[in-house]
Parts: C-alpha cells; sequence; structure tokens
C-alpha cells in the first residue's frame, strides 16, 4: 500500500470501505476504526489479545510495549504482530467500544471492535447524538477523555479539532534511520530486501526508510549489524536540526533511552565528544547497549537530574557548539504509536510539564558555549507545549536569538514540515495547508536559538 495519508477507512482484512463525511457538529458520524488485520487473524489469538488487554485496563494503562513483551514472551512472529495489532486498537477505541457494546467485558469490547470494522454500528449514530455535551460527544466518537478534547479545541480552534483527532488516531507507519556509521539508506534498503523485509525511503529525512508488511525488521541481520534504528521521520528531522560542526562537542540533555543521540552521532560521524544525559540510569543502559550495536564509540552516558544537578555538569557550562533538549511532554503528538497515552495522561500533567519545560530550557542555556545553539523540540502538536515555553525563554535571555529551521535545513526541505514562516519545525500544523502528517510523520515541534558572542 503507498504511503501516504489515507482517507477515513474501515478496514477488515483486505475489505476497505470509505469514511462517511462530517456532516455537522451536531450529527457526527462515528468515525473510522481502523484494524490492521483480519478477524480470522484476530480470533486464532483471541485469549492472548484478552489477557494483554485485560492487563494493560487493571493496571491503568501502563506502556502497553511492557505488557506485550511480557504477553509475547515465545510466541511466534506472526502471531505476535496480530495480537499486537488488535490490542493497540482496542486501547486506541476503548471509550467508544464501551459506549458500542455498553458493556465493561473485554470479551464484548473485542466483539465491538470487529462489529464496527464491520460498519455494523445498530443505533450507535443516534445514541451518539443524543449527546449533549459536545466535547462528550466528540469524546466518546473519538475515544478520547473530553479534556483532551476541550483541550485540542481552545489550543489550535474548532475547525482544527476533527482533523486533529482523526490524526490522533491514524496508524502510524513503521519508520527506521539508516545508520550513517554502517550503511547508507541505499544499502539499509537491499539489505532489507534480501532478508524479505519489504522498505522504501521516506520523504523528508535523508537517512529515513518506511518500513512496511508485517514482519519484524528486529530479526534481521540487518538490524544485529547495526544498519538502522527504528526512529520516525519527524524525530529525525530534529536531529538534522543540530547540525553540529564537525568534531564539536554536543549535549543531548534529556537523552532518554538515545534515539537522538544515535542520530547525533551518526551527523557526526563518530567524531567529536557527545554526552547523553538523563535522569534515568536505566535508560542510559539502554542507550549504551543501542550505542554499541551502532558502532557510536564516541557518546558518553551521565545521569543526572537537569533541575537538581549540583555540580555534575560544572565541567560542560559554556563549552558545548550545540545542546539539544528534547523535553518531556504529553506525547501526544506519537499518541499513534502510543494509544494508551490518552487514558494515562491528566490536565494537570501538561500543566506541569509546561513548567518543566521553561525550566530546562532555562537549565541547559548555560552549557552552550558562545555562538552555540539550543535545539529545543518536543512530540507535540499543542502550542502550550511548543511555541509558547520557547517564547518566554526568548523574552527572559537576552543573551539568546532565534535562529529559524528553514535557515537549517533549507527552504526545499522545510516547505511541509515548518510553520509557514519557516521559523520552527512543525510537522502537524491543521491550517489547511499539506505538513508533514499528510506522508506519514509524527506530530513533532522544534525550535532553535543561538547564544550571542557574548553575553555583556
Amino acid at each position: 500500500m503507498e504511503w501516504r495519508k489515507r482517507p477515513m477507512t474501515f478496514r477488515l482484512g483486505a475489505h476497505m470501505v470509505a469514511g462517511l463525511p462530517f456532516r455537522s457538529l451536531s450529527a457526527l458520524p462515528v468515525p473510522a476504526v481502523v484494524i490492521t488485520c483480519a478477524a480470522a487473524e484476530a480470533m486464532r489469538v483471541r485469549p492472548l489479545v484478552l489477557a494483554a488487554y485485560e492487563e494493560a485496563r487493571a493496571l491503568d494503562w501502563p506502556f502497553l510495549s511492557d505488557v506485550l513483551e511480557r504477553a509475547l514472551r515465545g510466541v511466534p512472529e506472526t502471531d505476535s504482530a496480530v495480537v499486537t495489532a488488535v490490542v493497540h486498537a482496542l486501547a486506541k477505541y476503548d471509550r467508544l467500544l464501551g459506549f458500542a457494546a455498553q458493556s465493561d467485558r473485554s470479551a464484548q469490547r473485542f466483539d465491538a471492535l470487529f462489529a464496527l470494522a464491520r460498519r455494523e454500528v445498530g443505533d450507535l449514530h443516534a445514541r451518539l447524538e443524543r449527546i449533549e455535551a459536545p466535547d462528550e460527544r466528540f469524546g466518546v466518537a473519538f475515544s478520547f477523555p473530553d479534556w483532551i478534547v476541550d483541550r485540542v479545541r481552545a489550543e489550535l480552534g474548532q475547525a482544527a479539532l476533527v482533523p486533529a483527532l482523526t490524526r490522533m488516531n491514524e496508524t502510524a507507519p513503521r519508520v527506521a534511520r539508516a545508520n550513517a556509521l554502517q550503511s547508507t539508506r541505499e544499502e539499509c534498503l537491499r539489505a532489507l530486501q534480501d532478508e524479505g523485509i519489504e522498505a522504501k525511503a521516506a520523504l523528508h529525512a535523508p537517512h529515513a526508510l518506511v518500513i512496511e508488511g508485517e514482519r519484524s525488521p528486529f530479526r534481521t541481520q540487518a538490524f544485529a549489524r547495526g544498519d538502522f534504528e527504528m526512529q520516525d521521520e519527524a524525530s529525525q528531522l530534529v536531529a538534522d536540526l543540530v547540525a553540529p560542526p564537525p568534531g564539536s562537542f554536543v549535549i543531548d540533555a534529556c537523552a532518554g533511552a538515545g534515539g537522538k543521540t544515535l542520530a547525533l552521532a551518526a551527523v557526526l560521524k563518530g567524531k567529536g565528544r557527545l554526552v547523553a544525559l538523563d535522569a534515568s540510569e536505566s535508560k542510559l543502559g539502554e542507550l549504551s547497549r543501542r550505542a554499541r550495536r551502532a558502532h557510536a564509540y564516541n557518546v558518553r552516558p551521565i545521569a543526572v537530574d537537569l533541575l537538581r544537578p549540583g555540580e555534575r555538569l560544572r565541567e560542560f557550562e559554556g563549552r558545548a557548539s550545540r545542546v539539544l533538549l528534547d523535553a518531556p511532554c504529553s506525547g501526544l503528538g506519537a499518541v499513534r504509536r502510543n494509544p494508551e497515552a490518552r487514558w494515562r495522561l491528566r490536565p494537570v500533567d501538561l500543566e506541569r510539564l509546561g513548567e518543566a519545560q521553561g525550566a530546562l530550557l532555562r537549565a541547559v542555556a548555560p552549557l552552550v558555549a558562545p555562538r552555540g545553539r539550543v535545539i529545543f523540540a518536543t512530540c507535540s502538536f499543542l502550542p502550550s507545549e511548543g511555541e509558547r515555553p520557547f517564547e518566554r525563554f526568548l523574552s527572559e535571555s537576552l543573551a539568546f536569538a532565534p535562529v529559524t529551521a528553514r535557515d537549517v535545513l533549507g527552504r526545499a526541505r522545510t516547505a511541509k514540515v515548518t510553520a509557514r514562516d519557516g521559523r520552527y519545525l512543525r510537522t502537524w500544523r491543521f491550517d489547511g495547508t499539506p505538513d508533514g502528517g499528510d506522508d506519514g510523520t509524527d506530530g513533532f515541534f522544534a525550535a532553535i536559538v543561538r547564544r550571542a558572542a557574548s553575553d555583556a
């Protein structure tokens, strides 16, 4: 199937039926319910699916990846893919399925999922229209908490509400980054093809490739050799924005498990110094393992709380040519990959995260050298987690001036992945013009500031 934004569809196996148009806000049809496997496949693994789904609900929505890792030990690859697809669909549509089935039982929600995919909706349309509160009606229909519906409308406007809710429910492509320390994109594509994995070049990031079909790329020799890492194209674009000078000193200030750290190591061609900071020692341990596989030997992980660093960062003050701050955020721009996150988030989380983003910007600013840059990024499409904390930092920090994303990546590369003026990377825009989401990217924001030659 060609990789592009598709009209809303109800899918069951290979059969597709176009979704209904949105006639009005008061007569809201049931949005598309998408399942990327056939009903017969799902029925074969139904006990595994229900067990994983029930565990996730009972634990109040932990990371599905952790639940599935436990559930799928020893399960064949083909069955694992089906279980993952159905559990993700059940998590995504949890609220709608409860409303459709009028039951809290997992088995009945499983049946409702496939009934909706077959467009067996019964009186669901009429029942939705009887919900008087607009946020609740949209929340049930698109399967989001009411407060997320309200937040999206408040920040983006009414016209963007349906496009944003629809996009957050799409199925994200599987995207990898060819590791330039080991391979080119063309070599990686050939290596995957030789192992029976279908893939093709992506559109915006120069090392990105889209993996198609259902086979797991993690079981290939190409992965074992470190030829590629799984990383969304928008995330790769954030690393490209860092644009470190050859052989320079770079800090990844919220490195996590190291996706962007490894991308930066490849940009640096394994030279220079790359320090990866994070408060989680377990995440840094995973980063170290990934770095060894990727042959990224210039990475130095350091466990530190950026808001309480003590003396840990004193040696780096004023020395980094680039500091990347991929700040903690709601993750709504990547909710397609983590559908359970919508149920885990709380309104207070966004307020807390917004404050933390500003505090982290202020904390990393002293690390950058004169004429160096700070790159601030979040995997969110909400202005409260993008422009607003960034512009507050600018207004308070006279030693820093903005650099546009267009200046770094060039006009040709940024037409669909930046704000209209080219100032910020914003892969989801909802302003009526084509954007990176049309091509499958996650919803990222990124902005750049440059420190003056002197703070005087």
